[in-house]
């Protein structure tokens, strides 16, 4: 009986950790949004990396999560004195997406992060001063993931969520990431 136990506990652990793939991820995301009246935005590159895993609820169908830092920057400039700064908003994500997956290899997510404010700065506090910067925000992302070698692929995003701070918001950026997974 305790044999059978073992044998039942042994199968039921490997199907589970066939069902379940985790991965390395890193790139570059292109940032833009909205300003208050009297100023302009233009998109600014940043960057991301962390660790995401796959848990398959079916054939076709898996969940997407993992743990993400974030940089969310934004070049911000004065219509009227032509000064300019960056600003720059770090963010630890927590993505949660359902993924439709067309092959082993190849799927299709929509979901939405947790994303909790880790840094604020602005290089130029006469053109902005970051005030109410939200302290957690809600993006939305849509994206395909799809392996190009056995343990490599890529991941192409796009992310949009709403007010982020006094005068910043309708964030959104798409992004690339390498990623390196261990099936």
């Amino acid at each position: 009986m305790k044999c059978l136990k073992i044998f039942a506990l042994t199968s039921l652990i490997s199907v589970y950790s066939m069902a379940i793939g985790f991965g390395v991820e890193g790139g570059f995301r292109q940032q833009s949004g909205d300003v208050a009246t009297g100023l302009s935005s233009s998109s600014q590159v940043g960057y991301t990396l962390g660790a995401v895993g796959y848990l398959d609820i079916s054939e076709k169908l898996a969940v997407r999560s993992g743990v993400m830092y974030t940089q969310r920057p934004l070049k911000i400039e004065s219509d009227l004195t032509k000064d300019s700064t960056n600003v720059n908003l770090t963010y630890f994500d927590v993505p949660v997406a359902l993924m439709l997956k067309f092959e082993e290899w190849m799927g299709v997510y929509a979901g939405v992060a947790l994303s909790v404010n880790l840094d604020k700065s602005s290089s130029n506090t006469n053109v902005v001063k970051l005030q109410d910067v939200k302290s957690m925000v809600v993006p939305f992302q849509f994206g395909v993931t799809f392996k190009f070698m056995p343990e490599m692929g890529l991941n192409l995003y796009f992310e949009q969520f709403g007010d982020v701070a006094d005068g910043l918001k309708s964030y959104r950026s798409v992004g690339a990431n390498l990623l390196f997974t261990m099936d």
